[in-house]
């Protein structure tokens, strides 16, 4: 008889082995899901507060230049829309909208100051910008038409979402809101952004404060020039040179967080989360993320609605707005989203 142990450990081992594997496997994918659900609970979490009923609805008239004396003034019962628009049904998008919103501690819901799409195609692997500017003047549900802007006062994420999507065709899959002290803090935790500034621009920072030494060309901005940079109204092209300002500066803070290391990129996400509010879940924002961080990120691009030729510039209820034609911008959104 052959006395030799076997080299091999027994099945009673291998299955004990086996399960202790699995169970410090498991341990630290609890531990990993507990960690991103802690940080993600940093988030505030969305309240839609009151709504102002539709009696109440007000037409902003003081947050605009002087009304363009040459602008034709057009009766809001002539304005024509289209019966219907065509909702965008391709699955391989996810849409979020990122609202920028001037809101004071204590204050109110207020108007969104900023709107961009941000939709991230799972296909090609690209995120593109979508600015929608303030002052286009659309379909409001359960409200009369008004500037874009007012549905977030009105009705929170909620309106805001059902009015882009009757008015272009888009559906919303989830909302970031920030205000403003939060823009400046993730710039800030960043080192500040470089961009090229017009010397109208440059001027108009100036004047804002006179520690400050803003020059045409390239700068170097911290937060709070950001900001301002950002909101810049009423020198250049008005609401067109705004939108691209802020899509600039988007494009350069995404690009500065995809090129830090993951451990950065944490401490990135750390500082960031306290100061967006969102109305998704914990879950459906980790499913977001790993979506993206399987498929990776081939590309930035920027866009901006309405697009050239495609609206007029009237005055309508005392406001200067922009009245665009929602077909064509809605289907120059699918076109560059399919792109």
């Amino acid at each position: 008889m052959d006395n030799k142990q076997s080299n091999k450990p027994p099945k009673k081992r291998i299955r004990k082995i086996t399960l202790i594997i699995l169970s410090v496997l498991f341990v630290c994918a609890l531990t990993s899901a507990i960690f991103v659900f802690t940080e993600l609970s940093k988030m505030k979490k969305y309240e839609p507060g009151a709504t102002i009923a539709p009696a109440n609805e007000v037409f902003d008239t003081e947050d605009q230049e002087p009304i363009n004396s040459s602008a034709p003034v057009i009766n809001p019962n002539d304005v024509k829309w289209p019966t219907g628009i065509k909702p965008l049904r391709n699955q391989d998008y996810i849409n979020i909208l990122l609202i920028g919103q001037d809101r004071r501690p204590n204050q109110p819901r207020q108007r969104s100051d900023s709107m961009i799409i941000l939709s991230y195609n799972m296909k090609q692997k690209t995120v593109k910008l979508i600015s929608l500017m303030r002052d286009m003047y659309v379909q409001i549900p359960g409200y009369s038409d008004n500037r874009i802007n007012a549905a977030y006062q009105f009705g929170g994420l909620d309106l805001l979402d059902m009015t882009i999507l009757q008015n272009f065709g888009v559906g919303i899959d989830g909302n970031f809101a920030v205000d403003f002290d939060g823009f400046t803090k993730v710039v800030d935790t960043l080192g500040g952004i470089d961009i090229n500034i017009t010397a109208y621009d440059a001027a108009y920072l100036n004047k804002r404060t006179s520690t400050w030494n803003i020059h045409s060309g390239l700068n170097h901005l911290d937060g709070a020039q950001a900001l301002d940079y950002s909101r810049i109204r009423y020198v250049g092209n008005a609401d067109y040179e705004r939108t691209e300002r802020q899509r600039n500066v988007m494009n350069l803070i995404i690009d500065k967080i995809l090129a830090l290391s993951a451990s950065d990129q944490l401490k990135m996400v750390d500082v960031l989360l306290p100061y967006l509010t969102t109305d998704m879940s914990k879950t459906k924002i980790l499913s977001y993320c790993l979506t993206v961080m399987q498929n990776g990120i081939n590309g930035v691009e920027k866009y901006r609605i309405p697009a050239d030729g495609t609206y007029s510039s009237p005055v309508i209820r005392g406001m200067d707005v922009l009245l665009p034609d929602l077909e064509k911008n809605s289907d120059l959104i699918q076109k560059y989203l399919e792109s």
